[in-house]
């Protein structure tokens, strides 16, 4: 692997804890949901989100050399995992894009919103599909490492 993979892989890792974190967190809150375990809930979605945001913008900057820029940024960032970028490998499939959109949206909502104008209806699904969508993430992740040591 070369050395600058070896950082790049580090973080990934160390991203992947902190997000694995965040899931064991959303599984402790339980059924009955309040309006403060929504509030909990919301914040360790926009994490989720956060945490997988930041392994693309690592994969961006180090491996695809190029990061994105301008008011759409974000989306921009994951529309572009799943492209790859010539020679480079993808980070993610077009499934997976597909779904992070809907954290994407939810993360700019609840950060650009209020927190007792949350909906549970609206997270429910989210919240639920968590654990099933984080662990395909991190097949793709772990396909991708895998792939980059060997270049």
């Amino acid at each position: 692997m070369r050395p600058e993979h070896e950082q790049l892989k580090q973080d990934i890792l160390y991203e992947q804890r902190q997000i694995d974190a965040v899931i064991s967190k959303i599984k402790e809150i339980g059924e009955d949901i309040t309006d403060v375990k929504k509030a909990a809930l919301a914040t360790y979605l926009m994490n989720f989100y956060n945490g997988i945001e930041n392994i693309m913008k690592r994969c961006a900057k180090e491996y695809y050399k190029r990061t994105p820029k301008g008011a759409d940024w974000h989306k921009e960032l994951l529309r572009k995992t799943c492209a790859g970028n010539g020679s480079r490998r993808r980070l993610f499939s077009e499934e997976i894009v597909d779904r992070l959109y809907d954290y994407l949206t939810f993360r700019h909502l609840f950060i650009h919103g209020y927190g007792f104008k949350l909906k549970w209806e609206e997270m429910k699904s989210l919240v639920e599909n968590i654990d099933e969508l984080w662990g395909k993430i991190k097949e793709q992740l772990s396909t991708f490492v895998s792939e980059i040591e060997n270049t």
